[in-house]
């Protein structure tokens, strides 16, 4: 039988005469076929070579987060090999532009929002969680209505009346770790989890009033622990269990999608399980409440006397509202409230567990610390700092130390034409600029060259203003030097090199001054009180893993009092080994004369 095209139905070579049509038409438009599905990214901007099909540079940024587990370190190679503007295309349909030129950054950021908004992948990804919180709004009316009612916590006179609570959190911390350490003897143990615990207590305290007895539970727990076993890397471990609301508040902060490319998706499958609304319905049950409370509190008091009286963040909203200040719902002062714990607590204790580390490293600045506090504020042998102690001109080293463990409408952005909708990321962590832009420091150790090279950018700035900033000197972005940020005066330069942690413009960290008063009490009571003795090679890796924040996989401690033998041995090995190099470096020839 044959059909009316003159084939066999029943022929075999059917199919395979299409087959052979076919493969080499396909082969001949091969090259045009993929380039018509490579994205192509955005015209005049440096980009990588060879964009995948489809994928883009999704491939390279795979490979580098698997070589390293970092995505940060795929920013540091688009800045060296690309310059301080690039593209990364994430996609067929998504290119982020990456901004590391310091002076670009603030002019960008610090622009309008009708230019440069929040972008709404961000957005997406806390509304999920905290849909009536300043993290999920536009730079609109709304986020502006939020912030000045939640302004005044950060002013002098609400953190000044804090700060007490902070400093009762860091105390009951040195303890914690004094009674770990005595456990553990001659081991080392894990610091992040008990630094999360305790600027948890801490920032209830600010926020509420009270805190949760967090540090108090662990120990308790501690104390019912004649021993504890031995990990994988030498280290005790102490596995202690949370309190409930910090395992809420926990359990709705690891929900939000971060690495999910469709946030909205990925929170409606986390919803379906029944331990988030537990978590959910148990946090939200304890602020409405807690909410409720203050504001009878306030009524009864009277507006005045409660704006006047006001000493946690809760009670100063509720005042202000009665007073007739501002107003906000329940549901949007509960979600402010979580972005206020949340933010507290996650970057305070990423960055004190990277500072336990560099103290570990660096006993020499532990040393240099603690008698620089000591000289200004000898007192503090006696008493918890209060927030008039720890300015920066009381004690700028402190500030030094701080700051070094500190990790949109179609526009111009050095010169380029970058389409609406772009997602632009700033680098703000120090070192990014002149460690890794070629335009700056490259492979050059020569820091004329490397001012010279920025000075070239000046024409195609945003801002044509004469640089604010100085410079790192060539090679050293990337160490730990707290001394570069005093200057010949002996006062803190927060303008001596390429910085901004708490990111820059309307849309910058709100809670910064609070993130500050915060780490200022937590790292002057500890490094009082304690001595962090060196710990061994295996629980010394600089490793790091990404949530929000960038934490280090191994934040293992070795807590010693000041006048143990530990720290005078230590001492000793220090003076030896500074002894040693200052006779090696006397003794190598001029090689500059």
């Amino acid at each position: 039988m044959t059909s009316s095209s003159g084939f066999s139905t029943q022929n075999p070579l059917h199919p395979l005469l299409y087959l052979a049509l076919l493969l080499p038409l396909a082969y001949i438009l091969r090259k045009p076929l993929l380039r018509l599905v490579t994205p192509r990214g955005i015209p005049d901007v440096p980009a990588f070579p060879n964009p995948s099909p489809l994928l883009g540079d999704l491939p390279m940024i795979t490979k580098v987060i698997k070589e390293t587990g970092s995505f940060s370190a795929f920013f540091d190679k688009a800045a060296r090999e690309l310059g301080p503007i690039a593209q990364v295309r994430m996609s067929y349909l998504m290119t982020l532009v990456i901004l590391s030129d310091i002076q670009e950054t603030e002019a960008v950021f610090s622009s309008k929002p009708t230019t440069w908004d929040r972008s709404k992948d961000t957005i997406s990804l806390f509304r999920t969680v905290i849909p009536r919180g300043q993290l999920s709004f536009r730079t609109d009316s709304t986020f502006k209505h939020h912030r000045r009612l939640m302004g005044p916590a950060m002013t002098s006179k609400y953190l000044s009346s804090t700060t007490p609570k902070a400093a009762q959190a860091a105390s009951e911390l040195v303890e914690l770790f004094m009674a770990k350490a005595k456990i553990a003897g001659d081991r080392g143990f894990q610091a992040e989890e008990d630094l999360n615990n305790a600027t948890l207590d801490a920032i209830c305290g600010m926020a509420f009033g009270t805190n949760w007895r967090l540090l108090k539970s662990r120990q308790e727990q501690i104390r019912r622990m004649p021993s504890v076993p031995t990990g994988s890397h030498g280290e005790a471990e102490f596995k202690l269990h949370k309190v409930p609301l910090a395992e809420s508040l926990d359990y709705l902060f690891e929900s939000i999608p971060m690495k999910s490319p469709v946030p909205t998706v990925s929170h409606f499958i986390s919803r379906l399980n029944p331990a988030y609304h537990k978590h959910h319905r148990r946090l939200h049950t304890f602020l409405g409440k807690t909410i409720s409370q203050a504001r009878a509190k306030a009524q009864q008091m009277g507006a005045d006397a409660a704006v006047e009286l006001a000493d946690n963040t809760l009670d100063m909203m509720v005042a202000r509202e009665l007073r007739g200040d501002d107003f906000m719902p329940d549901e949007d002062m509960r979600d402010e409230l979580v972005v206020y714990l949340l933010a507290g607590t996650e970057t305070s204790a990423t960055t004190l567990a990277w500072w336990v580390k560099y103290m570990t490293n660096h006993p020499e600045i532990q040393r240099k610390l603690r008698a620089h506090l000591l000289d200004r504020l000898p007192q503090l042998l006696d008493r918890a700092p209060t927030f008039d102690d720890l300015t920066t001109t009381n004690v700028p080293y402190l500030d030094a130390v701080i700051h070094e463990t500190l990790p949109m409408e179609d526009t111009m952005v050095l010169g380029r034409r970058i389409p609406k909708g772009t997602v632009l990321l700033g680098i703000t962590a120090t070192g990014w600029e002149d460690a890794s832009t070629p335009v700056y420091a490259g492979d050059s150790a020569d820091d004329e060259d490397t001012i010279a090279r920025s000075q070239r950018l000046q024409g195609v700035r945003t801002d044509k203003t004469a640089r604010k900033y100085g410079f790192w000197e060539a090679g050293t972005g990337r160490k730990f030097m707290p001394e570069r940020w005093i200057d010949a005066a002996g006062l803190f330069d927060p303008n001596a090199g390429p910085s901004l942690p708490f990111s820059t413009g309307q849309r910058a960290c709100f809670g910064k001054n609070l993130a500050m008063l915060e780490l200022r009490v937590f790292v002057t009571q500890l490094n009082l009180a304690i001595f962090f003795a060196p710990v061994t090679e295996d629980q010394n890796s600089f490793v790091n893993y990404e949530t929000v924040t960038n934490h280090p996989r191994q934040s293992i401690i070795r807590p010693v009092s000041w006048d143990s033998s530990m720290a005078s041995a230590t001492a000793t090995a220090t003076a030896t080994a500074t002894a040693s190099a200052s006779a090696a470096a006397a003794s190598m020839p001029d090689h500059g004369a």
